[in-house]
């Protein structure tokens, strides 16, 4: 299992030009929220995926990970890859389906860090 990453390990990747995508580099989109992964990925999440279950639990293990963000990027307890699984899936689902969809894959998400 990979070691997770110690915020102030993102922080200065972030000033050295390390993996980790500047947080100017793109403005966040309207109606979405910026995240980064454990390992340093940033992504642009939409805020309605917070009403699901799936999206609830990565929040609030990270809260417990890494503490309340206060003025520092979100950082969530799961791998790039492991992200773009929950958010196809959210995709894929489409509408109120996606909810569904992920909710059911919520008790699974323990095992993705």
């Amino acid at each position: 299992m990979m070691g997770s990453l110690k915020l102030t390990e993102i922080v200065s990747k972030k000033l050295s030009g390390g993996k980790v995508t500047s947080p100017s580099a793109a403005p966040c989109p309207r109606g979405h929220f910026a995240a980064y992964t454990r390992d340093g990925r940033r992504f642009f999440i939409p805020i309605a995926y917070l009403g699901s279950d799936t999206f609830r639990e990565l929040l609030n293990t990270a809260e417990e990970e890494f503490g309340a963000p206060g003025g520092r990027p979100i950082v969530l307890p799961c791998s790039a890859d492991r992200l773009e699984q929950i958010l196809d899936a959210f995709r894929s689902g489409g509408g109120g389906g996606a909810k569904k969809k992920c909710a059911g894959a919520a008790g699974r998400i323990s095992k993705i860090w």
